[in-house]
Protein backbone atom coordinates (compact mmCIF):
# COMPACT_ATOMS: atom_id res chain seq x y z
CA UNK A 1 0.00 0.00 0.00
CA UNK A 2 2.88 2.56 0.64
CA UNK A 3 4.29 2.20 -2.75
CA UNK A 4 0.57 2.83 -4.18
CA UNK A 5 0.12 6.47 -1.55
CA UNK A 6 3.88 7.25 -2.37
CA UNK A 7 3.91 7.34 -6.38
CA UNK A 8 0.37 8.50 -5.99
CA UNK A 9 1.48 11.59 -4.45
CA UNK A 10 4.11 11.63 -6.85
CA UNK A 11 1.12 12.23 -9.62
CA UNK A 12 -0.63 14.52 -7.30
CA UNK A 13 2.30 16.72 -7.14
CA UNK A 14 3.56 16.34 -10.56
CA UNK A 15 -0.03 17.31 -12.06
CA UNK A 16 -0.10 20.60 -9.75
CA UNK A 17 2.10 22.41 -12.02
CA UNK A 18 -0.27 25.38 -13.89
CA UNK A 19 -0.81 26.56 -10.29
CA UNK A 20 2.40 27.18 -8.89
CA UNK A 21 4.63 28.97 -11.84
CA UNK A 22 5.62 32.26 -12.61
CA UNK A 23 5.09 35.66 -11.42
CA UNK A 24 1.61 37.58 -11.66
CA UNK A 25 0.77 39.37 -14.50
CA UNK A 26 -3.03 40.66 -15.31
CA UNK A 27 -4.83 38.45 -12.68
CA UNK A 28 -8.68 39.52 -12.58
CA UNK A 29 -11.46 39.90 -9.72
CA UNK A 30 -14.08 38.23 -8.74
CA UNK A 31 -16.84 39.70 -10.60
CA UNK A 32 -20.86 38.60 -11.59
CA UNK A 33 -21.32 37.25 -14.77
CA UNK A 34 -20.45 39.35 -17.74
CA UNK A 35 -23.29 40.52 -19.73
CA UNK A 36 -23.34 39.58 -23.87
CA UNK A 37 -22.26 42.40 -26.05
CA UNK A 38 -22.02 42.25 -29.54
CA UNK A 39 -18.22 42.46 -31.36
CA UNK A 40 -17.00 42.41 -34.81
CA UNK A 41 -15.45 39.42 -35.67
CA UNK A 42 -13.76 38.90 -38.99
CA UNK A 43 -15.49 38.06 -42.02
CA UNK A 44 -18.98 38.35 -40.40
CA UNK A 45 -21.84 40.04 -41.48
CA UNK A 46 -22.93 43.44 -39.91
CA UNK A 47 -24.93 41.88 -37.41
CA UNK A 48 -22.31 40.17 -35.38
CA UNK A 49 -23.19 37.18 -33.11
CA UNK A 50 -22.94 38.45 -29.85
CA UNK A 51 -20.20 38.09 -27.42
CA UNK A 52 -19.12 38.69 -23.79
CA UNK A 53 -18.15 41.90 -22.80
CA UNK A 54 -15.58 41.13 -20.62
CA UNK A 55 -12.54 43.47 -18.69
CA UNK A 56 -9.16 43.15 -20.03
CA UNK A 57 -7.07 40.41 -18.32
CA UNK A 58 -8.96 37.53 -16.90
CA UNK A 59 -12.08 37.83 -14.88
CA UNK A 60 -12.23 34.63 -11.64
CA UNK A 61 -16.36 34.00 -12.19
CA UNK A 62 -18.09 32.58 -8.79
CA UNK A 63 -20.87 30.90 -9.95
CA UNK A 64 -21.93 29.66 -6.91
CA UNK A 65 -25.58 27.43 -6.68
CA UNK A 66 -24.23 23.48 -6.72
CA UNK A 67 -20.44 23.99 -7.54
CA UNK A 68 -17.93 23.17 -4.99
CA UNK A 69 -14.31 21.81 -4.69
CA UNK A 70 -13.57 18.38 -2.94
CA UNK A 71 -13.11 19.87 0.75
CA UNK A 72 -16.30 21.76 0.57
CA UNK A 73 -14.82 25.49 -0.70
CA UNK A 74 -16.26 27.81 -3.48
CA UNK A 75 -15.54 27.24 -6.83
CA UNK A 76 -14.39 29.36 -9.86
CA UNK A 77 -13.22 29.61 -13.32
CA UNK A 78 -11.64 32.04 -15.39
CA UNK A 79 -12.52 34.07 -18.59
CA UNK A 80 -10.31 36.13 -20.90
CA UNK A 81 -11.49 38.49 -23.63
CA UNK A 82 -10.81 38.17 -27.39
CA UNK A 83 -10.38 40.24 -30.71
CA UNK A 84 -11.92 37.23 -32.55
CA UNK A 85 -15.22 35.54 -32.09
CA UNK A 86 -13.71 31.74 -31.67
CA UNK A 87 -13.57 30.26 -28.40
CA UNK A 88 -10.73 28.21 -26.39
CA UNK A 89 -11.79 26.00 -23.64
CA UNK A 90 -9.05 24.88 -20.78
CA UNK A 91 -9.98 21.84 -18.63
CA UNK A 92 -6.63 22.17 -15.81
CA UNK A 93 -5.06 19.09 -14.66
CA UNK A 94 -4.34 17.99 -11.02
CA UNK A 95 -4.26 14.87 -9.72
CA UNK A 96 -7.56 12.65 -8.89
CA UNK A 97 -8.42 9.86 -6.59
CA UNK A 98 -10.97 6.87 -6.27
CA UNK A 99 -11.04 4.86 -3.22
CA UNK A 100 -10.10 5.11 0.36
CA UNK A 101 -6.44 4.72 -0.12
CA UNK A 102 -5.98 7.50 -2.84
CA UNK A 103 -8.66 9.51 -1.03
CA UNK A 104 -7.15 9.03 2.54
CA UNK A 105 -3.66 11.05 1.65
CA UNK A 106 -3.65 14.81 1.82
CA UNK A 107 -1.67 16.38 -1.55
CA UNK A 108 -2.15 14.23 -4.04
CA UNK A 109 -4.89 15.54 -5.81
CA UNK A 110 -6.05 19.39 -6.18
CA UNK A 111 -8.28 20.16 -3.76
CA UNK A 112 -9.24 24.34 -3.80
CA UNK A 113 -9.71 26.85 -6.57
CA UNK A 114 -7.74 29.87 -5.93
CA UNK A 115 -6.90 32.68 -7.30
CA UNK A 116 -3.20 31.53 -8.13
CA UNK A 117 -5.05 29.67 -10.57
CA UNK A 118 -5.88 32.55 -12.88
CA UNK A 119 -3.87 31.82 -15.63
CA UNK A 120 -2.90 35.40 -16.33
CA UNK A 121 -0.18 34.67 -13.01
CA UNK A 122 1.62 32.07 -14.91
CA UNK A 123 0.55 32.79 -18.66
CA UNK A 124 2.75 30.48 -20.60
CA UNK A 125 2.13 28.16 -23.42
CA UNK A 126 -0.89 28.52 -25.13
CA UNK A 127 -2.14 31.66 -22.06
CA UNK A 128 1.10 33.46 -23.27
CA UNK A 129 -1.07 35.94 -25.33
CA UNK A 130 1.50 38.15 -26.39
CA UNK A 131 3.48 35.50 -28.07
CA UNK A 132 3.17 36.27 -31.68
CA UNK A 133 3.66 32.36 -32.50
CA UNK A 134 0.41 31.52 -30.11
CA UNK A 135 -2.48 30.28 -32.84
CA UNK A 136 -4.73 31.63 -29.57
CA UNK A 137 -3.69 34.88 -29.25
CA UNK A 138 -6.61 36.64 -30.37
CA UNK A 139 -9.17 34.09 -29.23
CA UNK A 140 -11.72 34.18 -26.03
CA UNK A 141 -10.67 32.02 -23.52
CA UNK A 142 -12.78 29.62 -20.51
CA UNK A 143 -10.33 28.23 -18.20
CA UNK A 144 -11.77 25.53 -16.07
CA UNK A 145 -10.40 25.18 -12.88
CA UNK A 146 -9.31 21.24 -11.30
CA UNK A 147 -10.60 20.92 -8.02
CA UNK A 148 -12.44 17.77 -7.48
CA UNK A 149 -10.65 14.86 -8.10
CA UNK A 150 -12.50 13.26 -10.72
CA UNK A 151 -11.00 14.56 -14.17
CA UNK A 152 -14.00 16.63 -14.30
CA UNK A 153 -16.28 14.06 -14.98
CA UNK A 154 -18.30 13.44 -11.26
CA UNK A 155 -21.46 14.00 -9.45
CA UNK A 156 -20.96 12.35 -6.43
CA UNK A 157 -20.69 13.33 -2.41
CA UNK A 158 -18.74 9.82 -1.56
CA UNK A 159 -18.02 8.99 1.72
CA UNK A 160 -14.37 6.42 1.84
CA UNK A 161 -14.01 6.63 4.93
CA UNK A 162 -15.28 8.07 8.35
CA UNK A 163 -13.33 10.84 8.15
CA UNK A 164 -12.99 11.43 4.25
CA UNK A 165 -15.78 12.51 2.51
CA UNK A 166 -14.95 13.85 -1.76
CA UNK A 167 -17.31 16.12 -3.26
CA UNK A 168 -16.61 14.65 -7.00
CA UNK A 169 -18.51 17.31 -8.33
CA UNK A 170 -16.26 18.11 -11.68
CA UNK A 171 -19.57 18.01 -14.36
CA UNK A 172 -21.50 19.69 -12.14
CA UNK A 173 -18.81 22.80 -11.83
CA UNK A 174 -18.41 22.20 -15.49
CA UNK A 175 -21.70 22.60 -16.26
CA UNK A 176 -21.74 25.64 -14.72
CA UNK A 177 -19.28 27.33 -17.49
CA UNK A 178 -21.31 25.75 -19.75
CA UNK A 179 -24.23 28.01 -19.10
CA UNK A 180 -22.18 30.63 -19.15
CA UNK A 181 -21.00 29.67 -22.39
CA UNK A 182 -24.20 29.49 -23.65
CA UNK A 183 -25.01 32.90 -22.19
CA UNK A 184 -22.70 34.76 -23.59
CA UNK A 185 -22.00 32.71 -26.74
CA UNK A 186 -24.38 33.28 -29.41
CA UNK A 187 -22.10 31.98 -32.49
CA UNK A 188 -18.39 31.08 -32.08
CA UNK A 189 -16.91 31.07 -35.69
CA UNK A 190 -14.40 28.05 -34.02
CA UNK A 191 -14.20 26.19 -30.34
CA UNK A 192 -10.77 24.52 -29.72
CA UNK A 193 -11.14 22.01 -26.61
CA UNK A 194 -7.91 21.11 -24.47
CA UNK A 195 -6.63 20.19 -21.23
CA UNK A 196 -3.73 18.63 -19.43
CA UNK A 197 -3.36 15.13 -17.72
CA UNK A 198 -6.55 14.70 -15.88
CA UNK A 199 -7.76 17.98 -17.78
CA UNK A 200 -7.14 16.02 -20.76
CA UNK A 201 -10.08 13.16 -20.37
CA UNK A 202 -12.37 16.18 -19.18
CA UNK A 203 -11.77 17.59 -22.71
CA UNK A 204 -12.58 14.59 -24.60
CA UNK A 205 -16.11 14.18 -22.02
CA UNK A 206 -16.87 17.70 -22.27
CA UNK A 207 -16.57 18.53 -25.83
CA UNK A 208 -19.45 17.30 -26.98
CA UNK A 209 -21.55 19.04 -24.17
CA UNK A 210 -19.99 22.42 -25.57
CA UNK A 211 -21.09 21.00 -29.23
CA UNK A 212 -24.48 20.31 -28.75
CA UNK A 213 -25.01 24.26 -27.43
CA UNK A 214 -23.44 24.68 -31.38
CA UNK A 215 -24.15 21.79 -33.20
CA UNK A 216 -23.04 23.66 -36.58
CA UNK A 217 -19.64 25.41 -35.33
CA UNK A 218 -16.43 23.61 -36.34
CA UNK A 219 -14.73 21.68 -33.09
CA UNK A 220 -10.98 20.82 -32.87
CA UNK A 221 -9.80 18.62 -29.41
CA UNK A 222 -6.56 18.33 -28.45
CA UNK A 223 -6.13 15.50 -25.40
CA UNK A 224 -2.55 16.27 -23.78
CA UNK A 225 -1.04 13.47 -21.77
CA UNK A 226 -3.97 12.15 -20.76
CA UNK A 227 -3.60 8.61 -22.77
CA UNK A 228 -5.96 6.58 -20.71
CA UNK A 229 -3.82 3.55 -20.47
CA UNK A 230 -5.39 1.93 -16.87
CA UNK A 231 -6.31 -1.53 -15.96
CA UNK A 232 -10.19 -2.08 -16.76
CA UNK A 233 -10.94 -2.37 -12.77
CA UNK A 234 -9.64 0.58 -11.53
CA UNK A 235 -11.65 2.42 -14.54
CA UNK A 236 -14.70 0.95 -13.29
CA UNK A 237 -14.03 1.91 -9.80
CA UNK A 238 -13.06 5.70 -10.98
CA UNK A 239 -16.26 5.84 -12.68
CA UNK A 240 -18.91 4.46 -10.43
CA UNK A 241 -17.05 6.64 -6.98
CA UNK A 242 -17.44 9.65 -9.08
CA UNK A 243 -20.65 9.09 -10.95
CA UNK A 244 -19.76 9.81 -14.03
CA UNK A 245 -22.97 8.77 -15.72
CA UNK A 246 -24.14 12.56 -15.64
CA UNK A 247 -21.20 13.22 -18.08
CA UNK A 248 -21.99 10.78 -20.39
CA UNK A 249 -23.30 12.54 -23.61
CA UNK A 250 -26.42 9.76 -24.35
CA UNK A 251 -26.97 11.19 -27.23
CA UNK A 252 -23.81 9.39 -29.11
CA UNK A 253 -24.57 5.51 -29.48
CA UNK A 254 -22.47 4.39 -26.66
CA UNK A 255 -19.48 1.95 -27.32
CA UNK A 256 -20.39 -1.71 -27.23
CA UNK A 257 -23.70 -0.24 -25.51
CA UNK A 258 -22.53 1.06 -22.46
CA UNK A 259 -20.29 4.53 -21.66
CA UNK A 260 -19.92 3.15 -18.49
CA UNK A 261 -17.46 0.11 -19.76
CA UNK A 262 -15.90 2.31 -22.50
CA UNK A 263 -12.06 3.00 -22.07
CA UNK A 264 -10.61 6.06 -23.61
CA UNK A 265 -9.81 5.14 -26.93
CA UNK A 266 -13.40 3.71 -27.06
CA UNK A 267 -14.90 7.21 -26.35
CA UNK A 268 -12.79 9.07 -28.63
CA UNK A 269 -13.54 6.73 -31.50
CA UNK A 270 -17.44 6.91 -30.34
CA UNK A 271 -17.74 10.98 -30.46
CA UNK A 272 -14.89 11.02 -33.01
CA UNK A 273 -16.93 9.17 -36.14
CA UNK A 274 -20.30 11.26 -33.96
CA UNK A 275 -18.71 14.36 -34.72
CA UNK A 276 -16.70 13.31 -37.96
CA UNK A 277 -16.11 16.65 -39.39
CA UNK A 278 -14.30 17.93 -36.56
CA UNK A 279 -10.83 17.07 -35.41
CA UNK A 280 -9.82 15.43 -32.76
CA UNK A 281 -6.03 14.52 -31.32
CA UNK A 282 -4.02 13.28 -28.78
CA UNK A 283 -0.84 14.77 -27.49
CA UNK A 284 1.74 12.44 -25.21
CA UNK A 285 5.82 11.63 -25.34
CA UNK A 286 6.68 8.08 -25.73
CA UNK A 287 7.70 7.73 -22.14
CA UNK A 288 5.74 9.73 -20.25
CA UNK A 289 7.09 9.28 -16.56
CA UNK A 290 4.06 10.37 -14.47
CA UNK A 291 1.68 8.00 -17.31
CA UNK A 292 4.39 5.02 -17.37
CA UNK A 293 5.17 5.17 -13.41
CA UNK A 294 1.59 4.87 -12.40
CA UNK A 295 0.15 2.39 -14.56
CA UNK A 296 1.97 -0.39 -13.10
CA UNK A 297 1.32 0.41 -9.63
CA UNK A 298 -2.60 0.59 -10.22
CA UNK A 299 -1.57 -3.10 -11.29
CA UNK A 300 -1.27 -2.55 -14.73
CA UNK A 301 0.76 -5.23 -17.03
CA UNK A 302 2.79 -5.03 -19.84
CA UNK A 303 4.87 -1.59 -21.12
CA UNK A 304 3.04 1.69 -20.96
CA UNK A 305 4.15 2.94 -23.94
CA UNK A 306 3.81 0.12 -26.00
CA UNK A 307 0.12 0.25 -24.75
CA UNK A 308 -0.06 3.96 -25.66
CA UNK A 309 0.70 3.19 -28.89
CA UNK A 310 -1.63 0.91 -29.47
CA UNK A 311 -4.29 2.61 -28.00
CA UNK A 312 -3.43 5.71 -30.52
CA UNK A 313 -3.23 2.90 -33.53
CA UNK A 314 -6.86 1.66 -32.33
CA UNK A 315 -8.28 5.22 -32.22
CA UNK A 316 -6.67 6.36 -36.16
CA UNK A 317 -7.92 2.96 -37.12
CA UNK A 318 -11.14 3.54 -36.34
CA UNK A 319 -11.57 7.71 -36.04
CA UNK A 320 -10.34 9.32 -39.69
CA UNK A 321 -10.78 12.46 -38.05
CA UNK A 322 -7.99 11.95 -34.92
CA UNK A 323 -4.76 12.27 -35.35
CA UNK A 324 -2.19 11.89 -32.86
CA UNK A 325 1.41 13.40 -32.02
CA UNK A 326 4.31 11.30 -29.90
CA UNK A 327 6.88 13.04 -29.07
CA UNK A 328 9.89 11.58 -27.49
CA UNK A 329 11.17 11.13 -23.84
CA UNK A 330 9.03 11.67 -20.77
CA UNK A 331 7.59 14.78 -20.08
CA UNK A 332 4.03 15.54 -18.88
CA UNK A 333 1.74 18.01 -20.00
CA UNK A 334 2.77 20.62 -23.10
CA UNK A 335 0.40 23.13 -23.50
CA UNK A 336 0.93 24.73 -20.59
CA UNK A 337 4.28 25.45 -21.07
CA UNK A 338 6.62 27.24 -23.61
CA UNK A 339 7.94 23.94 -25.04
CA UNK A 340 4.83 24.54 -26.73
CA UNK A 341 6.66 26.44 -29.51
CA UNK A 342 9.92 24.57 -29.40
CA UNK A 343 8.78 20.97 -29.42
CA UNK A 344 9.64 19.30 -32.99
CA UNK A 345 9.28 15.93 -34.40
CA UNK A 346 10.53 14.27 -37.49
CA UNK A 347 10.33 18.07 -38.71
CA UNK A 348 6.93 19.27 -37.49
CA UNK A 349 6.74 21.67 -34.90
CA UNK A 350 4.23 20.91 -32.69
CA UNK A 351 2.82 24.67 -32.72
CA UNK A 352 2.62 24.66 -36.46
CA UNK A 353 0.48 21.42 -35.97
CA UNK A 354 -1.83 22.95 -33.92
CA UNK A 355 -2.37 25.55 -36.17
CA UNK A 356 -3.21 23.37 -39.34
CA UNK A 357 -5.24 21.76 -37.14
CA UNK A 358 -7.68 24.30 -36.25
CA UNK A 359 -7.37 26.38 -39.87
CA UNK A 360 -8.55 23.26 -41.24
CA UNK A 361 -4.82 22.36 -43.22
CA UNK A 362 -3.48 19.24 -44.32
CA UNK A 363 -2.81 17.14 -40.82
CA UNK A 364 -1.44 14.21 -40.26
CA UNK A 365 -0.14 11.64 -37.10
CA UNK A 366 3.24 12.50 -36.42
CA UNK A 367 5.50 9.95 -34.42
CA UNK A 368 9.15 9.83 -33.15
CA UNK A 369 11.44 7.58 -34.67
CA UNK A 370 14.26 7.96 -32.46
CA UNK A 371 11.67 8.34 -29.31
CA UNK A 372 14.37 7.77 -26.14
CA UNK A 373 16.23 11.27 -26.23
CA UNK A 374 14.12 14.07 -25.48
CA UNK A 375 16.28 17.51 -26.34
CA UNK A 376 14.12 19.09 -24.69
CA UNK A 377 14.12 17.55 -21.50
CA UNK A 378 15.96 19.40 -18.84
Amino acid sequence: MRWLLTVTLLLGLALFGMACQGEEEEAGEATATPVATEAPSPGAPSESPQTPDLAAGWTKIEPGGDTICSDGTPYAYFVHPGTVNRLVVYFQGGGACWDEASCSMPGIFKETVGDNDNPGIFAPGIFDLDNPDNPFKDWFFVFVPYCTADVHLGNNTQTYTADVTIQHKGFVNFSAVLDWIEANFEQPEKIFVSGCSAGSYGSIMGAPHIHELYPDVPLYQLGDSGAGVSPEDVLQSQLSNWNSAASQPDWIPAPDGSWAEASPADMYIAVANYYPDDRWSQYNTAHDDIQALFYPLMGGTGDWGQLMLASMQEIQDSAPSFHSYIAPGAIHCITEYDIFYAREVEGVKLVDWVEAMVNDEAWDDVMCTDCETDPLAP
